[in-house]
């Protein structure tokens, strides 16, 4: 690894860090994902990693509130990321984000159905890439966003029953690669391991440095378009806030 690369050198600390904090909390956790994040980032010398799915299982004896089945078991959460990032732009404050995928799913079994169908559900989070000659579709488009539902869905050709899909809103939403897509994943879905994770300094520092990097400049982007005597940032607001009306 080349001697000016302290940016990935400090990211495999973080998520190495990041892995064990985690693993202390919930030692049931294969580490297959840190562990092939940890390889791509110290083999290719750049910030690029297509993960594994991380698997997250939840005691069927503490499961979610407000679950649409009262029978559910076996129920497991799984997170992925595909990234590729320019992190030179972070020091200008610029958008560094190349690519930027990933999806949280979770699949369960369903107690009340005599046959144990499975159940599934799905979210999907993306950077939308602008190409000239693009055919922009009518509805907004934020550039970083989430949409519920997407391929997952469409992959386990469920039955739809009486659930009605329109095509989902598009929710804006700050960028988030591995370490705050995790945090997100936890304090979402496994607030017990997160309040526990927020008792622990490390874990804070990390997520501190983090959100200067890609929270603060993304909402920055947005305050900025409100204050007439700023003509430009960075970020373009209305890429990521599109429904933003002309100054």
């Amino acid at each position: 690894m080349a001697k000016n690369d302290k940016f990935i050198k400090n990211l495999i600390s973080d998520i190495d860090r990041l892995k064990r904090l985690l693993m202390g909390i919930k030692p049931d956790i294969n580490d297959d994902t840190f562990q092939n994040i940890l390889k791509s980032l110290r083999r290719k010398n750049r910030v690029e990693y297509d993960s594994d799915a991380l698997e997250l299982k939840f005691d069927d004896k503490n499961l979610p509130r407000h679950l649409s089945h009262s029978n559910i078991n076996n129920l497991r959460l799984y997170f992925s990321v595909d990234l590729k990032m320019d992190y030179v732009k972070i020091k200008k404050y610029e958008d560094p984000f190349k690519k930027l995928e990933f999806n949280i799913y979770a699949y369960g079994v369903n107690q009340n159905n005599k046959n144990g169908s499975e159940l599934v559900y799905s979210l999907h989070f993306d950077r939308h890439i602008f190409n000239e000659g693009d055919n922009i579709p009518n509805e907004v488009h934020p550039m970083y966003h989430f949409q519920f539902g997407g391929r997952k869905l469409k992959e386990k050709k469920i039955d739809m029953g009486q659930a009605l899909f329109f095509d989902a809103p598009r929710i804006m939403h700050h960028p988030m690669e591995f370490i705050l897509g995790l945090d997100f994943v936890l304090s979402n879905f496994f607030p017990d391991i997160w309040e526990k994770l927020q008792l622990v300094g490390e874990y804070i520092n990390i997520l501190k440095k983090y959100q200067e990097y890609f929270i603060a400049p993304y909402y920055q982007s947005v305050v900025n378009y409100f204050d007439r005597k700023i003509k430009t940032s960075p970020w373009n607001a209305k890429d990521i806030y599109p429904q933003l009306v002309e100054r």
